[in-house]
């Protein structure tokens, strides 16, 4: 235990542990004042002495039963002292998970300092009622409000560490995806590229002709310069392969004619810009489908189709069955073709036709009015707008909470002020002698009166009304104005101290 105990102190650093001392002598000090004045109980000091500490300490796990103690002893010592409610009022905002958690508290707080009023005054008025409520406004609505907006900055910060770990820690994997990728792309374009220059070299090879021996010559130095061009994509780091243009399928089959080959090249609707995704896609497709006619049905005629349908390209290539040239294959060809239409969103078709020859076609989409699909916005990017907003409607409620408090504060004075008491300047201005009614016409609401308060001389056969002074006049006692009436005018004025 004592292990655990020292291994949190020293987590918490020496400046936290310092802080929570301070704070802990100071509200246990601020909380002895009040509990000693109050002289509800010869205990009542001990109690909140010793509790104190507890309270402050125990806030840091236990926000909400803290608060819900510290209010409960309050009500039974005589209140809790100022320092002491700032610290649990902006602990429990802070640390709560719900925001009912707070209202709940600071709910029971208020009514618990209202209690304790009630219990070390005897009595509990309108004005009790307005002063404790706005000294409680001022004294935990605020500090609560503040170390809400707090928490939630601090969660925002937090979030955004997390994710800044998670994008560094993703990048890693992200990196060798993308060296996994590419490897994978550059073996499908040497597949590709490299396949269909050797399947013409083996068909010009079996021509035995001078012609056939220079179409050979030129056909390997090809093949090599575009093994050069592929392999050397390794060294660039910023730079993608250049895409091949489907004006180049021209030469592609002018090429596969110089071997013998009966090709034939379809285009078909209207030629449109194409993104290199999808351009790459249909070219390989055809001369994928090229190589492997001449591969598996040489002598058999083969068509080449370019077709531009309004929302989607679509490259085949057709033939009918001719003679097999080379006996053994990988089968990966067709595999790193569908994955390559699968990229570009596309479907790849591939199968016998009814007349023993083959077809290989691919439905290629067209990209919205010829642009990329945006990725959808991040998550993190709508969290931060959450929390800005929640920030933003915490401050206005706290705002407006706290001048709403202070508002109906200062209307209930100037209501008690109005219709209740009566100040120096209104008890100056009558004087024995003048009529009732324009007395009773500078005097706050008659039923506001009290009549028989002790401490002021009886007037026989008068009738006396009571009303306490204004507050500004009070200085810490029960000050009351005196009237008394008889046969229609003031007889009698007076002002005393109520005796308890």
């Amino acid at each position: 235990m004592a292990t655990a105990v020292a291994a949190r102190l020293r987590e918490a650093g020496g400046w936290r542990v310092a802080y929570e001392v301070v704070l802990t002598l100071l509200a246990t000090a601020g909380a002895l004042v009040p509990a000693g004045a109050a002289q509800v109980h010869p205990l009542a000091p001990w109690l909140v002495g010793l509790s104190t500490p507890v309270l402050v300490l125990l806030r840091l796990r236990f926000p909400l039963p803290a608060y819900a103690a510290a209010a409960l002893i309050g009500l039974v010592t005589g209140g809790q002292s100022s320092v002491l409610i700032v610290v649990l009022s902006a602990s429990l905002a802070y640390r709560a998970v719900h925001l009912w958690q707070v209202a709940a508290g600071l709910g029971l707080g208020w009514a618990a300092l209202i209690g304790a009023v009630r219990w070390t005054e005897g009595t509990l008025d309108l004005t009790d009622v307005v002063l404790v409520s706005a000294l409680f406004a001022v004294l935990a609505v605020v500090p609560a409000g503040v170390a809400r907006l707090v928490r939630r900055r601090r969660v925002l910060l937090a979030a955004m560490h997390r994710r800044n770990v998670q994008l560094h820690d993703a990048q890693g994997e992200v990196a060798r995806q993308a060296r996994a990728r590419e490897r994978t792309r550059i073996a499908r374009d040497l597949h590709d590229s490299l396949g269909h220059k050797l399947t013409l070299i083996s068909l010009y090879a079996g021509m035995r002709t001078d012609e056939n021996g220079e179409l050979l010559r030129e056909t390997s130095s090809a093949a090599m310069t575009e093994l050069r061009q592929i392999l050397g994509l390794l060294g660039q780091d910023d730079t993608q392969a250049p895409a091949p243009s489907l004006d180049r399928l021209d030469d592609l089959a002018e090429n596969a004619r110089a071997s013998g080959a009966r090709v034939e090249l379809v285009r078909e609707g209207t030629t449109r810009p194409l993104s290199p995704l999808i351009e790459h896609a249909a070219y390989r497709v055809i001369q994928e489908g090229l190589t492997n006619a001449l591969r598996h049905a040489a002598g058999g005629e083969i068509v080449l189709s370019l077709r531009y349908e309004p929302d989607a390209l679509i490259a085949g290539v057709t033939n009918t069955a001719g003679r097999r040239v080379v006996r053994q294959t990988s089968g990966q060809g067709l595999l790193g073709l569908a994955e390559r239409v699968r990229v570009a969103n596309g479907m790849l078709y591939h199968g016998a036709t009814p007349d023993g020859g083959f077809r290989l076609a691919a439905t290629l989409p067209y990209a919205p009015d010829g642009a990329t699909v945006s990725p959808p916005a991040p998550d993190f990017a709508e969290l931060v707008d959450r929390d800005r907003r929640r920030g933003r409607l915490t401050l206005i409620a706290t705002t407006l909470g706290a001048g709403g408090v202070l508002v109906l504060c200062c209307s209930a004075l100037w209501l008690v002020g109005a219709y209740v008491t009566v100040d120096r300047a209104t008890y100056d201005s009558v004087s024995p002698g003048m009529p009732e009614q324009q007395v009773r016409d500078r005097l706050p609401d008659p039923e506001a009166a009290t009549t028989g308060a002790i401490g002021g001389r009886d007037v026989p056969g008068a009738t006396c009304v009571d009303y306490p002074a204004s507050l500004l006049e009070q200085e810490g006692t029960e000050l009351l104005y005196r009237f008394c009436f008889q046969d229609g005018v003031l007889v009698d004025k007076q002002e005393f101290q109520e005796v308890p």
